[in-house]
This record gives C-alpha cells, structure tokens and sequence, in this order.
C-alpha cells in the first residue's frame, strides 16, 4: 500500500488491512481466510492504478519532501517497484513449493 496509496497520495489502503503500509506487521499473522481477503483487497487496488493510471499519469514525478527533500519518483517507477516487490516473493514461494518434504 505504501507504493500505491501512501506515497503517490491515492486512496484505498483504508479498504484493505494494511492501512498505513503495514505489510511488515509480523505479530498478527493473517490466517487463510484473512489472506485470501487481504489479497482481494490489494489486488483491487493495483487493478485501480493499472486501469486509472495513463501513459501522461505514470511519467508524473512524485514528490515528498516532508519526508526526505530527494524523496522523488515517478508514479512509473513505483509501479515497477511494486511488481519487482510481488516477483521476489512469488519466487520465494515457488522455491518454498519446490523443497523436498522432511521426513
């Protein structure tokens, strides 16, 4: 939700259960359910940048100074962020779903 919502200043991430970027919250692991729901919710938003976000829009430059004066990018860049962000981890599924069982 951070590359999508929080930085680019999109709405959305109050619809899913990362409403501040908190993807990293380890102390409240989403059982089955709660991760089928969670994912629905996410991908609805990468569905919104995907369909709403033109050509014109991804070459916009993104600026948050409040948070650091060099912090820019393109709404492009953040794009590909996330889709090398979800690459990595499909990866480290897969290779998850490829070890040998344990005895």
């Amino acid at each position: 939700m951070f590359w999508l919502c929080d930085a680019p200043g999109e709405p959305g991430a109050d619809a899913t259960p990362f409403p501040s970027a908190g993807d990293d919250d380890l102390k409240h692991v989403l059982g089955p359910e709660q991760l089928v729901a969670a994912l629905d919710s996410t991908f609805a938003i990468v569905e919104q940048r995907l369909d709403g976000w033109t050509l014109e829009l991804l070459a916009e430059e993104v600026a948050r100074p409040e948070w650091e004066p060099t912090w820019s990018y393109t709404r492009g860049a953040m794009l590909l962020r996330v889709f090398a962000h979800d690459v990595y981890h499909v990866a480290e599924v897969n290779e998850v779903l490829t070890r040998p069982a344990c005895p």
